[in-house]
Order: C-alpha cells, then sequence, then structure tokens
C-alpha cells in the first residue's frame, strides 16, 4: 500500500490513539491500587521529533481530544497543552540529535514532567486543592516515566517499522528518525 509521505501523521495518530486506549484499559486494572500511568510525553516525543511540525500536531490533534473527553477540565484545555507543548519540543530538537535515543526519552520525560505540572495546576483552579495528594502525584509521576522509560524505544522503532511499511519510505533505504523530519 503506498500511502502519501504527506498523510504520515494519519497514521500516527491512529498508533497514538491504540496506544492510549491500551494506557487507558491499564489504568482501569491498576486504579485500585492508586496507581494511574500516562505516557502522553512519549507521544508527544514521537510527534516532535519524528515528523515535521504541522504532521506533528495533526497526529496529536486525536490524542487531546480523546484525553479532553476523559478529564474534568475546560474542553480544548489538553489541546492547547499537547500542542503547546509539542512546539516547544519542535524548537529545541534543533539543538539535538533527533537520531539519538536518549534526545527522543529526554523530549519524553520532560513533556510527561509538564504534562504532570499542568493538569496538577488545571486540577487545583477548576477543583480546588482539597482531593490533590502531592505524594500520589510524585509516584504516579514515577511510574510513568519508568514506563516511558522501558517501552520508549521500543514505540519509535515500532511506528518509524510501521510508517516503512505503510510506503512512506522507499523499502531500499534503512529508515531513520531523521528522515521524517
Amino acid at each position: 500500500m503506498k500511502f502519501a509521505p504527506r498523510n504520515r501523521w494519519i497514521i500516527v495518530a491512529i498508533a497514538h490513539y491504540i496506544t492510549i486506549l491500551f494506557f487507558t484499559q491499564l489504568n482501569f486494572y491498576i486504579a485500585p491500587f492508586g496507581i494511574s500511568v500516562l505516557i502522553t510525553g512519549m507521544l508527544i516525543s514521537f510527534s516532535s521529533l519524528t515528523l515535521n511540525h504541522l504532521q506533528g500536531s495533526f497526529s496529536l490533534i486525536p490524542v487531546a481530544f480523546l484525553i479532553d473527553t476523559k478529564t474534568p477540565f475546560p474542553f480544548g484545555s489538553s489541546l492547547l497543552t499537547l500542542i503547546s507543548l509539542h512546539y516547544i519540543a519542535v524548537l529545541v530538537r534543533y539543538q539535538f540529535s533527533r537520531e539519538s535515543e536518549g534526545a527522543s526519552l529526554a523530549t519524553a520525560l520532560a513533556a510527561n514532567i509538564a504534562i504532570y505540572i499542568v493538569y496538577t495546576f488545571l486540577a487545583a483552579a477548576n477543583l480546588g486543592t482539597e482531593g490533590i495528594n502531592a505524594f500520589q502525584i510524585a509516584i504516579n509521576l514515577l511510574i510513568s516515566s519508568l514506563v516511558i522509560a522501558l517501552i520508549n524505544l521500543h514505540y519509535q522503532r515500532a511506528l518509524i517499522e510501521i510508517l516503512g511499511v505503510s510506503g512512506s519510505t522507499s523499502p531500499k533505504r534503512s529508515v531513520s528518525l531523521d528522515e521524517y523530519g
């Protein structure tokens, strides 16, 4: 199947959407333990470092709307947060080698920390501070960071392979992260 390179964002958006749904289901099963895993920083990292800035932002829009449906925050706050972090990562990516696994992981972890901070302030502003437990937020951030550290590289490689199989690149060439910028 030949898929135009300008439509790569659709494949990435579908993969992000499936990943969010998988982790939503995982969070359902681990919720009795008071744990929640947020991997949105990993999705921002892939979209920001692999795709060009426009395709990256297009791939994050469906994810942001899905997150908006699951949070009690004002509609559009997740979209604003994800797109802002995406463009910050795009601005920073020119300082590092995009093929670097370390840059990808650092971007994913930094974006995840920023998301936790923004969502904590949104929760405090919209729901009050009575239910906010700093220890629980720190534990969830730590667990989310460990999950991202474990699966980030595999997620990046799997999506690059999917993009290669879908005809977004020539099958004769090896695929690197730099090709999609």
